[in-house]
């Protein structure tokens, strides 16, 4: 029985390539605990070799909740992540063992604190409505529905984002209210009120390190055939031009490549680029973060140290 009034959970946090997975394999090694991957790529099934999915061999032996979990012609929302994972941190100790976030999705981790708008949910009826205006019409159209429904959050968002604008008259649609008058009403504490959250970081204060690692994961995954997975993606699904998948690194590059808009060369380097991008935001995200336990790159191991102790409440 877990003796203290909140049950703990951990949360490992850090930028791509920094090592986190394996870290978090090792503490399974020694302590009753499951992952929960926090990843917005590896949630999609066929997505192994561009999100660096763990081998197959890999998760059979160490079960990672939340891979492999949707096929990808659909779409996977934050709302879906912390749905899922309130679930699961409930299974996990009706076990005895320890939930184990570990990603490097920060919107996820983000809702695990702070909790979600209570917002509608998809309305994808009402959604193909809007992407035939858009179609027909361009983006234009949508931001001028927008501007006459919620001219406040009309205000605050960019006529080219597509994303949000689509989210905003659907919330609308389905509400009846307007976005702007709805953001802000959370399931605020729920988890840090019920539990006891312990939060890990894994920061790069050697630069040069964290770069050299990027480029040589990307070359295995080159290496490993992620251009024709994504030709096989392509083809096996129908995936909607806004999915996010399209706008994931590795794959908005390889799909550019495939599409023959530039050559291996240069494919190489848009794909290091966004990689590096991506591992920038990330510690941008971190730096900022509120009651994290920060570790630097080269001393990591040590969140498996203090994760352990944790087992004490087991």
């Amino acid at each position: 029985m877990i003796k203290n009034n909140k049950k703990p959970i951990a949360l490992i946090l850090g930028p791509t390539a920094s090592g986190k997975t394996d870290l978090a394999i090792n503490i399974c090694n020694t302590i009753p605990a499951e992952i929960i991957s926090v990843d917005s790529v590896m949630v999609y099934k066929d997505c192994d070799i561009g999100s660096a999915k763990p081998s197959k061999d890999i998760l059979f032996k160490h079960k990672h909740h939340l891979v492999d979990c949707i096929e990808p012609d659909l779409i996977y929302s934050v709302a879906d992540f912390y749905k899922s994972s309130l679930k699961l941190i409930t299974e996990i100790h009706n076990k005895n063992k320890l939930p184990l976030f570990v990603g490097g999705s920060m919107m996820y981790f983000k809702s695990l604190i702070y909790g979600l708008d209570n917002l509608p949910e998809r309305n994808d009826s009402y959604r193909k409505e809007l992407e035939k205006i858009k179609n027909e019409n361009g983006i234009d159209a949508l931001y001028k529905m927008l501007k006459e429904l919620d001219p406040k959050y009309a205000e605050q968002v960019n006529i080219s984002d597509e994303k949000r604008i689509i989210r905003a008259l659907e919330v609308v649609k389905s509400s009846g209210n307007n976005f702007s008058s709805m953001v802000g009403y959370k399931n605020k504490d729920y988890l840090t009120s019920n539990y006891s959250i312990h939060q890990f970081g894994i920061l790069d204060e050697d630069r040069l390190l964290l770069h050299s690692r990027i480029e040589e994961r990307l070359e295995m995954i080159i290496q490993n055939g992620l251009i024709d997975e994504v030709y096989g993606l392509l083809n096996k699904y129908n995936i909607p031009e806004n999915h996010p998948l399209r706008k994931s690194v590795n794959y908005k590059q390889a799909i550019s490549f495939l599409n023959k808009e530039y050559d291996s060369n240069e494919f190489f380097k848009r794909a290091l680029y966004a990689t590096r991008q991506l591992a920038k935001r990330q510690m941008t995200w971190l730096r900022s973060w509120d009651d994290l336990n920060v570790f630097d790159i080269k001393t990591s191991y040590k969140i498996e140290e203090s994760i352990k102790r944790l087992a004490s409440s087991l």
